[in-house]
């Protein structure tokens, strides 16, 4: 065989080898992206449950409030034998059901002997509570509001419980109102289309002697109503103590499953919330662009080793070798470099594209003894020292981390991927360095964290805003003993607009108000965007008079806005309320609620302080 033909030969089967490498690495490719979309989609999953059992305890709790101010209710605990005033309370507990989304929201009232007086979802009353809950006990000695996730007869459910007072603050009983898992797990189908299955602990099963679905897989109980049977069979396949074992997410069939455990206040499990998520729904559209750009970057790669070999055959001597191995290091776009520990001993063409003040390495030598001197040294970033070892060290002796750098070059940082690898079979012990630009990846998730707490119409922050900044300072308030006020407006007769404008123009109203709102704010406040015309401002450091000053300067300033900004004078109602001693979250924004509410009643356009 001639020379030549061997040559052909050798360069055939590198080609075939670099073609199985290739395909090797692109299903690694796949399946690392695929894993990376469904992590994603399952810390959303488990954050959208945790949100939603947030929202339910809040609004369970705010409903107890409401309940436990109700004259009615009062009575009740008075008059016990007032069948009337238990009817009024069963057909309000009805209209709410009805309104407001709650299905089988139950309420009952105990005395202060620890008897059920009275129960709206059942004629049953007269047993002992306190013989068998002892927190019945506890609040009855000791008054106060109590809220837990528990297994009952019936199901597992929401509990709040709250004291009632008559006017001169003596304790008259016990309220509970108890809501229910179903509505969460169809508000998580309706909103993203995840189809779920609560199952309650087996542990429950002998408890559970009147259980509302009736419907048992292995011993666990099935919460939730309307589960469709494909759910059930799908469970029933793969065996219940199977899908308890989840961590993190498994593919079953053509459902993506995540388990997330409910647990009371003491952290026992009581259930566990399993999520089926269609294989379908989940955008795998930038998993698909990246392995794209990785099979063009592929073909350039072996189209490279086409180019190597070629000139392999063709030069022979070692520098000539040298050279063309230079082109191609040269022809990557990220910067490289290598170094001995020490110092930087060789680089590659984008390293002087970076670093454009520079032309060779003897020159960035001179004015930085290493890459690093350029680091900037914020949290999350690699610099000079990291946890006592060298910045090198510690790259090498974390590699399952992802490395970042950042470099203020013009004024301008940009954020730099770093990969460091030892490089073998090298007599000098040297270090190969990547460095790629990752600036505009991670601006666009930065992008991505703003857009998920802004509301779209009006840039004011969203709802998730408003509860991330209303829970931090309540934190930094008691912690520091500092001042916190809300301020609750609501644009007067706004349906009036949008009925004789349009919708559209009542949006420009909402983003003419919010930009007025915004100008006179301080920079600690936040506003966001509470719910249709409604916002909240979070004002730090800030008494209730102060506050109520500035309300009275935002009113006057809306009031004042132009023609040019609205089509009509706009009013606002305000209500201002300070934390106190007593608040949670839930009570302050019972509170301010309640101030603007008397606004309202007051004659609108007007600044009323919560008691």
């Amino acid at each position: 065989m001639s020379k030549r033909n061997r040559h052909y030969l050798l360069l055939i089967l590198v080609l075939g080898g670099a073609l199985a490498f290739t395909k090797i690495l692109y299903d690694y490719a796949e399946q690392t992206l695929r894993h990376e979309v469904l992590l994603a989609h399952q810390q959303q999953t488990q954050s959208k449950i945790q949100s939603l059992i947030k929202e339910q305890k809040s609004a369970s709790m705010t409903l107890t409030l409401s309940f436990s101010e109700n004259p009615l209710v009062q009575r009740l605990l008075v008059f016990q034998n007032d069948g009337r005033n238990a009817e009024k309370i069963s057909r309000m507990v009805e209209r709410i059901n009805d309104q407001n989304g709650f299905k089988d929201l139950w309420v009952q009232l105990i005395d202060l002997k620890g008897r059920s007086i009275y129960r709206s979802w059942t004629d049953k009353t007269g047993d002992n509570l306190s013989l068998i809950r002892s927190e019945i006990n506890d609040l009855l000695k000791m008054p106060r509001t109590h809220q837990v996730i528990s297994v009952g007869k019936f199901t597992v459910s929401f509990k709040s419980i709250m004291p009632v007072m008559d006017d001169s603050q003596r304790l008259l009983g016990l309220l509970e109102v108890i809501t229910h898992f179903t509505p969460l797990t169809q508000s998580l189908q309706r909103e993203t289309g995840i189809e779920s299955v609560l199952l309650t602990d087996k542990r429950f099963r002998s408890q559970l002697t009147k259980a509302i679905t009736g419907e048992f897989i292995e011993d666990y109980y099935v919460t939730n109503e309307d589960v469709s049977p494909t759910l059930i069979d799908v469970i029933q396949e793969a065996g219940v103590s199977s899908l308890l074992k989840i961590d993190g997410y498994r593919t079953v069939g053509p459902y993506v499953l995540t388990r997330i455990p409910i647990e009371n206040s003491r952290h026992e499990v009581l259930g566990q919330w399993l999520t089926f998520t269609s294989l379908s729904q989940i955008n795998f559209s930038q998993t698909t662009w990246v392995l794209q750009k990785y099979l063009v970057i592929s073909v350039g790669t072996i189209l490279l080793l086409i180019l190597v070999f070629t000139i392999y055959m063709s030069k022979s001597e070692s520098e000539q070798k040298k050279l063309y191995y230079r082109q191609i290091i040269d022809s990557v776009s990220d910067i490289i470099y290598i170094s001995n520990y020490k110092q930087i001993v060789d680089v590659n063409r984008h390293f002087f594209d970076f670093f454009s003040e520079f032309v060779s390495v003897k020159d960035f030598l001179q004015k930085h003894n290493c890459v690093c001197d350029l680091f900037e040294e914020e949290e999350g970033f690699l610099h000079r020292k990291m946890d006592g070892l060298y910045w090198l060290d510690y790259v090498m002796a974390h590699p399952e981390k992802r490395h970042k750098a950042k470099i203020i070059k013009a004024g301008e940082a940009h954020v730099f991927l770093v990969k460091v690898k030892r490089m073998r079979g090298i007599k000098e012990v040297l270090y190969n360095v990547l460095m790629q630009d990752i600036t505009q990846i991670e601006a666009y998730e930065k992008e991505l964290k703003i857009l998920s707490v802004t509301d779209e119409l009006t840039g004011a922050g969203n709802r998730l805003a408003c509860n991330q900044a209303l829970e931090r300072e309540i934190i930094r308030s008691r912690r520091y003993q500092k001042k916190l006020s809300l301020v609750l407006f609501d644009l007067d007769h706004f349906k009036n607009i949008n009925d004789s404008f349009g919708h559209d123009v009542g949006d420009q109203v909402l983003i003419a108000v919010t930009a007025e709102v915004k100008r006179l704010l301080r920079d600690t406040d936040v506003l966001c965007r509470f719910g249709g015309e409604e916002f909240l401002i979070v004002m730090p450091e800030t008494a209730a008079q102060d506050a109520a000053d500035s309300a009275e300067r935002l009113r006057a300033a809306i009031t004042s806005l132009t023609a040019v900004d609205v089509p009509v004078q706009v009013t606002v109602s305000f209500g201002v309320a300070e934390l106190t001693r007593w608040d949670t979250e839930y009570t302050l924004l019972k509170r301010v609620d309640m101030a603007l509410y008397q606004a309202k009643e007051n004659g609108r356009n007007r600044v009323e302080l919560a008691e």
